[in-house]
């Protein structure tokens, strides 16, 4: 048995939708050569870009990859799953539960140094909280330098992006109204 990369994955979902690229971009808050290229498996998919290619696509965001359950409204340090989208360096923990009417979901993430994300917008909000390193998130046109310590919490539906700015791996506490691990479309 193959197992599908996550470019060939999106395409095909793409396609059984009937849809273009050009209409999953506008739907997605992506662009057209960011999905092209990533169909192609040119470049690698933060799971907030995933998120919202599925609702585009109205496939449950767990056909595109697999993430961690998390049955339990607690999590634990050591005892979390730590899980990575194939062809992206980014790492994540999942500190949030899904459970009906759910409608904050956290993650850790785990940024390398000369890490950059693609740029998206989508509905909801956005609050990051940065543990250690060093990142500049950058919003609508605008950068925001962070620390340890510092956070931002914004209207996702501006065009934002991150990145590691600093000499280390950073470690930041992202929640997002955006559905990150429903099981179904639109959940």
């Amino acid at each position: 048995m193959t197992v599908d990369r996550i470019g060939e994955r999106l395409r095909r979902y793409r396609r059984a939708a009937k849809k273009t690229l050009n209409q999953v971009a506008s739907e997605s808050g992506l662009t057209a050569s960011f999905l092209s290229q990533a169909e192609r498996n040119l470049t690698g998919v933060s799971i907030s870009s995933l998120a919202s290619i599925a609702r585009s696509l109205g496939v449950p965001l767990n056909e595109l990859f697999d993430q961690p359950q998390q049955a339990q409204p607690d999590t634990h340090q050591g005892e979390r799953v730590r899980y990575a989208i194939e062809g992206q360096p980014l790492g994540y923990e999942r500190l949030s539960s899904t459970f009906p009417g759910n409608q904050l979901n956290a993650v850790k993430m785990n940024m390398p140094v000369g890490y950059q994300s693609e740029l998206i917008s989508h509905e909801g909000a956005e609050f990051a909280y940065v543990l250690s390193g060093n990142i500049v998130y950058t919003i609508d046109g605008r950068n925001y330098p962070l620390g340890p310590g510092d956070s931002v919490h914004f209207d996702a539906g501006k065009p934002h992006c991150l990145r590691n700015a600093g000499e280390e791996t950073a470690e930041v506490l992202t929640v997002t109204t955006m559905p990150l691990f429903g099981e179904h479309p639109g959940t």
